[in-house]
């Protein structure tokens, strides 16, 4: 598995097809965090969500990089779709959870307080939402869908029914407690225990469709 991580890692990084999510992402932040005086909770929530759409971005560059015949090598030499599925995840998260800690690192030192209560809750909505955008990631890479066309539009959907939408409860409660002051408590236990689960079924429903295409 780390050996398969390490080979998606250094596939993605010559790809350079992570430029446009790490960009606008530190864009972001940028914005985000240029005011010292600024509460930190809302910005957490804003910057969380702007993660969820980073993590399932980096999903499908990475899983769409290979060619049909590319893949094929790749599986044979991995040992199985269930170990190449879980090495770009492992990738994914480890690229994730690198912009969680410039984020926090960089809401900490502009204000030069530090509230670990605070830390706690942003690492936590962060890395929440960097899971559930590999879940949504998943099945909109080539894995199950071909044409590149089809794979925005359904992430683009599927970005927006669990950002926007009230009536799903992921992370947009979370988000929403967040940005608004309310109580964060439930929606953040709801947010990380909905993204655990979601990333293990999401990868073997897709490895499971992806077989069966194959």
């Amino acid at each position: 598995m780390l050996a398969v991580t390490r080979y998606y890692l250094a596939l993605l990084g010559h790809s350079q097809r992570y430029l446009p999510a790490l960009l606008a992402y530190l864009a972001v932040c940028v914005i985000l965090y240029s005011d010292p005086s600024s509460p930190v909770l809302p910005l957490y929530g804003v910057s969380g969500g702007a993660m969820l759409v980073v993590a399932c971005w980096l999903t499908i560059a990475l899983l769409d990089i290979e060619d049909p015949v590319q893949l094929l090598v790749t599986l044979s030499n991995a040992g199985g779709r269930r170990r190449t599925i879980g090495g770009a995840l492992l990738t994914v998260s480890g690229c994730s959870a690198g912009l969680t800690l410039i984020t926090l690192g960089w809401s900490v030192v502009r204000p030069w307080r530090l509230h670990w209560d605070a830390l706690g809750v942003g690492l936590l909505t962060h890395l929440a939402c960097a899971l559930l955008g590999m879940a949504i990631g998943l099945p909109c890479s080539r894995l199950l869908v071909s044409r590149i066309g089809w794979t925005v539009l359904a992430a683009v959907l599927l970005l927006g029914v669990v950002l926007l939408g009230q009536w799903v409860p992921l992370v947009h409660p979370l988000i929403h407690a967040l940005t608004d002051g309310d109580s964060y408590g439930g929606p953040l236990i709801l947010a990380v225990l909905t993204s655990v689960v979601a990333v293990p079924a999401s990868a073997t429903v897709v490895g499971w469709l992806a077989d069966r295409r194959s």
